[in-house]
């Protein structure tokens, strides 16, 4: 499987030298791109290729790109964020248009993976809200190049299980539309193995963090209760050949942080990969 560090460890942070600097120091050559402003400017295309020209000068190669949530990532608790089930139309369709931007520009950079949030609540999302993801599916494998495909995700919700997922891409083209399972999602609602098995051959992308199985925590593997080895061992069994995307949040922020600086974030992580890939990575 190829392993992959997404920027949402950097998001309060332009992707500039000083952090993808850090990408071949601990040994990560391939990214997943948070997709929201300005930390990635989508929506301006010359600034977004000035990015992904600085990212091949570090080696790093963009293999995904997590499709926008909201607007800005500096003021995300006061806007609305993006959501591709609102029954508000308006607003659905600037959701639509923000991923379909935001998959145009990674279809002009290689192609690659556009993940996706349904954005369903908890509760009362079907059937209009289903209805609404629906037709915001249509319109985005419609309207992306044949070089990209969308993985939608799983979310800590009831309304975000992995059957409920399975249910929405079993109505796409395997080339089209996929799964991705994220492992600290699965693990607060359901079982990360039982995730992996469900998924089957539809998973074509993995999130990976740690949390204690009660909230979204993104803690470098192994600091939470994840069974690791059983999670390989499953992805390994069934051939998984998609990205391992690291997911982490930034834990150098704050009073009395964890850890100093991301540098030594990202080799605990190397060495946390290290341990449960083994040589099989």
């Amino acid at each position: 499987m190829d392993v992959s560090l997404s920027t949402h460890l950097f998001v309060f942070h332009p992707l500039d030298d000083a952090i993808l600097s850090l990408y071949p120091k601990h040994g990560f050559t391939r990214a997943e791109i948070w997709a929201m402003p300005p930390h990635f400017p989508y929506d301006d295309p010359a600034a977004a290729d000035r990015v992904a020209e600085d990212m091949a000068r570090h080696g790093i190669k963009v293999a995904s790109l997590h499709g926008p949530i909201y607007p800005d990532v500096r003021t995300y608790k006061k806007d609305r964020w993006y959501s591709l089930c609102s029954t508000d139309e308006a607003h659905r369709l600037e959701s639509v248009e923000a991923n379909r931007k935001a998959a145009a520009w990674l279809g002009r950079n290689g192609g690659g993976t556009v993940v996706l949030h349904t954005g369903f609540p908890a509760g009362d999302w079907y059937p209009h809200r289903w209805n609404a993801l629906l037709s915001s599916m249509n319109e985005l494998v419609a309207s992306a190049p044949g070089n990209v495909r969308f993985a939608v995700e799983n979310t800590p919700v009831d309304s975000g299980h992995t059957d409920v997922i399975l249910d929405i891409v079993a109505r796409y083209p395997e080339d089209r539309v996929g799964v991705c399972i994220d492992l600290g999602h699965a693990h607060i609602i359901e079982t990360v193995l039982g995730a992996l098995r469900a998924a089957g051959g539809r998973l074509i992308h993995v999130h990976a963090s740690d949390n204690k199985g009660e909230k979204d925590e993104h803690l470098v593997p192994g600091k939470g209760t994840i069974p690791w080895g059983r999670a390989i061992a499953a992805l390994r069994e069934a051939g998984f050949k998609g990205a391992f995307t690291v997911e982490l949040r930034d834990y150098t922020r704050g009073d009395a942080p964890p850890y100093r600086d991301f540098g030594q974030m990202l080799a605990e992580t190397r060495a946390a990969l290290d341990r449960i890939l083994g040589d099989g990575k």
